[in-house]
């Protein structure tokens, strides 16, 4: 039973199967905590600002974050280990496994990230008395696509309508679950919990001291971040004639995945001065990233960025982070993954959604001609974007507070 499962995820399956260690369960010193789930490394983002919240709040009582994947657990130890008791893998929605785990921990909540709907678990919730709460909501396009409409609607509307309340992203979200019957009076806009763990991450000092490594700080850096297999040529060609009129221009890449990074450098022309970042010497027209962590500081260094994922069908990749810095974005026509992100950087002219190379190199070129004069505009737009959401995560726990 389960070899598929098992067979995917390869670590907790105990856990998976609603099994928690004695020891784990110690720690909760006979207190029900705030079970917190959250998928993967995605929606850990936005889980640990709600648990971080409570606690610069003051409250003190347990808190276990679970997640699916082993990335997003690693994630939750990297941004909030302090923040929680102990971790857990999510079980299986089935109601075995379900109860077992609810038996164990006996939650006084139970607060689910962004997108997860898991009716087992909701509706066992409902039947102990246990509220249940949507944190960072949102139904994007795609999830909009398949519940909008015929059958699935009503069994949608049943799913959403036993959480106690959904805490919301913006006024989008909202509407679309009162078109398909949740209950307004459930439903409250909160703004991107994401956003404040975002912001938190930025570091000037940081930085800088990595601008400075990079060198020659006249020279403009143009970065494509998070790039997919056959990306890197359309970034390269849209360099080049980006170099037509700008030729101190600089251009870096980081690979989605940095093991590409040996076979991106062999696609750079010649003409360039081509160093990976493991081996940083001055002088270099383009710099291939072959290493993780450096990423969203690189954004902050740089004057302009493409983000990956979107001239491949991939869904795109997070456009937040260049423009928390500030930095103007382009990407390609797949941006579904943050599709509310970028219907809001377009409408406020913060990004470029661009079809090709062409277009790209159009977009670096408009970014360049305004020289450093232009930062400023870029960084008031930033601002104007991340103020509307700031402080999300501490107004969504004030009100599930009164719930315990």
């Amino acid at each position: 039973m389960h070899k598929k499962l098992k067979a995917k995820y390869t670590e907790g399956n105990d856990e998976r199967q609603g099994l928690i260690a004695p020891e784990k369960l110690a720690a909760l010193r006979g207190r029900r905590p705030v079970w917190v789930h959250a998928v993967s490394v995605g929606e850990v983002q936005a889980a640990v600002p709600f648990i971080k919240a409570a606690r610069e709040d003051g409250w003190d009582g347990p808190f276990v974050i679970s997640t699916t994947t082993q990335t997003g657990k690693a994630m939750a130890e990297r941004l909030g280990k302090d923040l929680y008791d102990f971790h857990i893998y999510y079980p299986w929605d089935k109601n075995l496994f379900v109860r077992r785990a609810l038996d164990a921990l006996n939650p006084a909540a139970f607060a689910a990230a962004e997108t997860e709907l898991w009716p087992n678990m909701l509706s066992e919730c409902r039947n102990r008395g246990i509220p249940a709460f949507l944190i960072n909501g949102r139904i994007s396009d795609r999830t909009w696509a398949r519940v909008q409409g015929g059958l699935r609607r009503p069994l949608a509307r049943g799913a959403y309508s036993l959480f106690a309340s959904l805490f919301l992203r913006d006024e989008e979200d909202r509407e679309r679950l009162t078109r398909i019957g949740v209950e307004e009076k459930k439903l409250f806009v909160m703004g991107d919990g994401k956003v404040d763990a975002l912001l938190a991450r930025r570091n000037e000092a940081a930085r800088d001291k990595l601008a400075a490594e990079l060198g020659e700080p006249e020279r403009p850096i143009f970065i494509a971040g998070s790039t997919h297999t056959g990306e890197d040529e359309k970034v390269l060609a849209a360099f080049a004639i980006l170099r037509g009129r700008h030729p101190e221009a600089r251009l870096v890449i980081a690979p989605r995945h940095p093991e590409r990074a040996a076979a991106v450098a062999l696609l750079v022309p010649a003409e360039y001065r081509t160093v990976m970042f493991s081996g940083l010497t001055a002088g270099w027209d383009v710099l291939i990233i072959d290493r993780i962590g450096v990423l969203f500081d690189l954004y902050g260094a740089s004057r302009s960025a493409f983000v990956g994922g979107s001239f491949a069908d991939k869904g795109g990749q997070n456009i937040l982070e260049p423009f928390s810095w500030g930095v103007p974005v382009q990407y390609g026509p797949h941006m579904e993954d943050f599709a509310h992100a970028s219907r809001a950087f377009l409408a406020m002219g913060a990004a470029s959604q661009v079809a090709d190379e062409e277009g790209l190199a159009r977009a670096w070129l408009a970014v360049a001609d305004e020289g450093e004069g232009g930062r400023e505009k870029w960084l008031a737009l930033s601002r104007e974007y991340f103020d509307k959401s700031r402080g999300a995560s501490a107004r969504t726990w004030k009100i599930i507070k009164k719930y315990l």
